[in-house]
């Protein structure tokens, strides 16, 4: 009795598995939540994080009931391991204290390689793969449907559709998958399979419904890929080739085997930017991932990386050559075609969360397909406390008799597995906290309710403290809040003191999201303008920005937006030879800058060089668009220029206009109130009670 119970349990708990994994692989590109900053990818993440762990858990438990421990070995194994090493060892030495750079591509790989053991494992038979299949078939056509719905305005708040409906979802670029180009890459991937099932399938309706499907899918694929073609609405902003081989190679000169670390592609694209995006439409975008998955790997994971994931190219090759006296199935061709739809979509674009579970899933499914006519690439063993038996992969596994009835290498197995299952779902949970209750800040922010986005910020960094953008927020929070009290009328000694400690906490907060990234740009530009619109608050204020804006342009200096800034400050404090400096360096990075020349020539009036004033401010002519709102301005401050000139002035040579440009003028910090005594700034080291401003 005891034996027939074991049996059924190990068929539910590998009924569950099974079905947990093919889940995993079906909902993945269609489920979003609206509960995080990120509704996307960060959801996907976490939803296949929690189906692998389910399927994780009911193997743990099959494995307890047949007394035995069951795995698949394929060519696959040893490179998904290897990639899954070099990942953890990479972000073990480049960001070994930044929970956001292991709850991303770490932890993906980590969970990715479990899916593939247990779905290799578990699937033996061309059936499951199909059934799979036709399942990611049905996503497909629920992803193509809205996606030829978004594209076409049927969400808009006009139609019957739409009304009532949450901007995100009306927007044309609103996709299940997280944008049209990642949807675009998914259904390309998915229509090898529906139309080879389609002409290979016995007439009948089921192979009207693959002809249907294929053609759903290449209406969709149409309708939303000339909508990312260039100068089209949705056209998606990529980093040039060019510019991503470039960050690769500066990145390789110091880091060549294991990169710059998983997560850390923003901080070497700042660094080594090529001055070239500057005269570019990509000017003023920071890129977190290079040009496409292969030079991404490069960047991040270095040679080493790189490597491995061609040699995990290279062994799926070898997998599915035909074997003397076997051929083709029309499942395995599928399979395999939209494996290699990927693979070259991997040369085009960089790889997010759904993209990395839909090739282990698919590579997973081409093992199981190898399980089959005494193929010898891939074999199953079971492993007992006293045996190893290598079995015929489609057999189910007995529950033994001959390990004594003893599951001590299960529990051997599955006893560590558990108690990292439960630490690692303990982690992600309090990620997910944070970052539900950081993105209910921002929303609270939007609302212009200060109070309240103060201590949603408090708890935000509460659960996760070591998040440098969590810090940068709340950093700007404290001034915001400092402001507004500073501008009541007869402020009492209460409200000063309030002010005092949301200045301490301003820059405490900044201080620490440098100290937590020191080599984010950003980061230390936030602190820069912190310190700056300090000046007249608290003492030295202007020292501390000029040093923060020296180590952002260090750590970002293709930037012409942050000399930009720079310049600023010193023109603020009446520094006009730095200001000029600044100015220039910004030209120079960005030669169609019309603001930088804009403010170029205010700083030469004010040393009243106005025959230099004269011709920064005829470039900033030639650049501003005629109709523009900013060039009747520019013509009446040239204008009063040319009075003080003079009488022969040299004609400079202005570069071609930037459409985009727009003149704003240097500004000086923000006064303090009457009466207030400079803060002596000091770290705060805790948050405090919210204020009431």
């Amino acid at each position: 009795i005891l034996d027939l119970m074991n049996e059924k349990l190990a068929r539910i708990a590998r009924s569950i598995s099974l079905v947990s994994l093919s889940l995993g692989l079906i909902l993945t590109p269609l489920f979003f939540l609206p509960l995080t900053t990120d509704y996307f990818q960060f959801q996907k993440l976490v939803l296949f994080f929690l189906l692998t762990a389910i399927a994780l858990v009911s193997w743990l438990v099959y494995n307890f009931s047949v007394k035995t421990v069951r795995l698949t070995f394929s060519p696959l194994l040893l490179p998904w391991l290897i990639l899954m090493a070099i990942n953890l060892v990479s972000t073990i030495i480049n960001s070994p204290n930044n929970p956001e750079a292991w709850a991303s591509r770490p932890a993906l790989f980590v969970a990715v390689f479990i899916y593939f053991v247990l779905a290799t494992t578990l699937i033996n038979s061309s059936k499951i793969v199909k059934k799979i299949l036709n399942g990611l078939l049905a996503a497909g056509v629920i992803l193509a449907i809205q996606s030829i719905l978004s594209i076409t305005g049927a969400f808009s708040p006009s139609t019957s559709l739409g009304a009532g409906l949450p901007a995100y979802l009306a927007n044309k670029a609103f996709s299940l998958t997280g944008s049209p180009l990642t949807a675009v890459i998914f259904l390309a991937t998915l229509l090898p399979i529906g139309l080879i099932f389609a002409f290979k399938t016995k007439a009948g309706p089921a192979k009207l419904g693959y002809f249907l499907v294929s053609g759903l899918l290449i209406s969709s694929l149409i309708l939303t890929g000339y909508q990312l073609m260039p100068k089209q609405e949705l056209a998606p902003l990529l980093l040039p080739k060019l510019a991503g081989w470039s960050i690769a190679v500066d990145t390789l000169k110091t880091k060549p085997f294991l990169g710059a670390g998983p997560m850390d592609f923003l901080n070497q694209f700042t660094q080594f930017k090529p001055i070239g995006l500057n005269q570019t439409n990509l000017w003023a975008v920071n890129f977190s991932a290079s040009s496409n998955e292969y030079l991404n790997l490069l960047t991040n994971l270095g040679l080493l990386g790189l490597a491995v994931f061609l040699l995990l190219i290279f062994t799926w090759n070898k997998l599915i050559k035909r074997d003397s006296g076997t051929r083709t199935t029309s499942t395995q061709m599928a399979v395999n075609w939209a494996v290699i739809v990927l693979l070259i979509s991997a040369l085009l674009i960089p790889f997010n969360a759904l993209h990395w579970v839909l090739l282990t899933g698919l590579l997973s499914l081409s093992v199981g397909l190898n399980k089959s006519k005494n193929l010898t690439k891939v074999k199953d063993v079971i492993l007992t406390i006293n045996a190893i038996t290598v079995v015929e992969p489609f057999e189910i596994t007995p529950v033994s008799p001959t390990a004594a009835n003893t599951v001590i290498l299960p529990v051997l197995l599955g006893i560590p597995l558990l108690i990292t299952i439960i630490i690692s779902g303990y982690k992600i949970g309090r990620v997910y906290a944070s970052e539900y209750t950081f993105a209910n800040s921002l929303i609270a922010a939007d609302a212009n309710k200060g109070a309240d986005t103060y201590n949603l910020q408090i708890q935000t960094i509460n659960l996760n403290p070591n998040i440098d953008r969590y810090h940068i927020a709340y950093s700007n929070t404290n001034l915001a809040l400092a402001s507004s009290l500073s501008a009541k009328t007869d402020l009492t000694d209460q409200d000063k003191q309030t002010i005092t400690q949301l200045v301490q906490q301003a820059v405490a907060e900044a201080r620490t999201a440098t100290q937590l990234n020191p080599n984010r740009s950003s980061a230390w530009a936030n602190l820069a303008n912190i310190y700056r619109q300090l000046i007249n608050f608290a003492q030295d204020a202007d020292q501390f920005s000029i040093a923060a804006y020296t180590r952002a342009v260090q750590l970002d200096p293709a930037n012409p937006q942050l000399r930009l800034d720079f310049g600023s400050l010193f023109y603020s404090l009446k520094r006009y030879d730095e200001a000029i400096a600044r100015f220039q360096e910004a030209a120079q990075l960005k030669t169609d800058y019309a603001n930088a020349y804009y403010n170029l020539s205010h700083a030469y009036q004010d040393q009243e060089k106005f025959l230099e004033a004269y011709q920064a401010m005829q470039s900033v002519i030639s650049l501003v668009p005629a109709d523009s709102a900013d060039a009747d301005m520019v013509q009446q401050e040239l204008t009063d220029l040319q009075t003080k000139l003079p009488k022969t002035t040299a004609e400079p040579t202005a570069p071609a206009a930037d459409t985009d440009a727009q003149l704003t003028q240097p500004s000086a910090p923000p006064p303090a109130p009457e009466d207030f005594e400079p803060v002596n700034l000091e770290p705060s080291p805790t948050p405090s009670p919210s204020p009431n401003p």
